[in-house]
């Protein structure tokens, strides 16, 4: 048995119910994509915050039968996580000044926008090692 990480193969799409009793299968998820991309434990810690906020965020108001699209991706060292909300409201919901501040210094780009198919969405890029300055 070896001590090495296989690579994980990228990209995973996860689809839920957009409740936020589903955030921790997120949260999870998200940890879990970065710990086998090598990330340290506090970029781990990072991206499941990230994650978090943003799909909480996203997914705030909406109905039992809208939809919460991630897709786990990467570009080079840094890992890309994309949610969607299907079959929800389309306002773009603003992030208060709290929560801008912790993703600031959580991650190294954060978009909230309209989804390709209208609908509330996100994009976060996370590099490794990467800190707030």
């Amino acid at each position: 048995m070896t001590d090495a990480v296989e690579a994980v193969s990228l990209p995973i799409r996860l689809s839920v119910p957009a409740n936020p009793g589903q955030l921790r299968l997120v949260r999870m998820a998200a940890a879990t994509v970065a710990a086998d991309m090598g990330f340290s434990v506090q970029d781990i810690e990072d991206v499941r915050v990230a994650v978090d906020e943003l799909a909480a965020l996203v997914i705030a108001g909406t109905s039992e039968s809208c939809e919460l699209e991630l897709c786990f991706g990467d570009e080079g060292e840094a890992l890309v996580v994309e949610g969607q909300l299907r079959h929800g409201p389309d306002d773009l919901p603003e992030l208060d000044s709290v929560a801008a501040e912790l993703l600031s210094l959580v991650a190294d780009h954060v978009e909230i926008h309209r989804g390709s198919a209208g609908g509330r969405a996100f994009r976060l890029r996370k590099r490794q090692g990467s800190t707030a300055e």
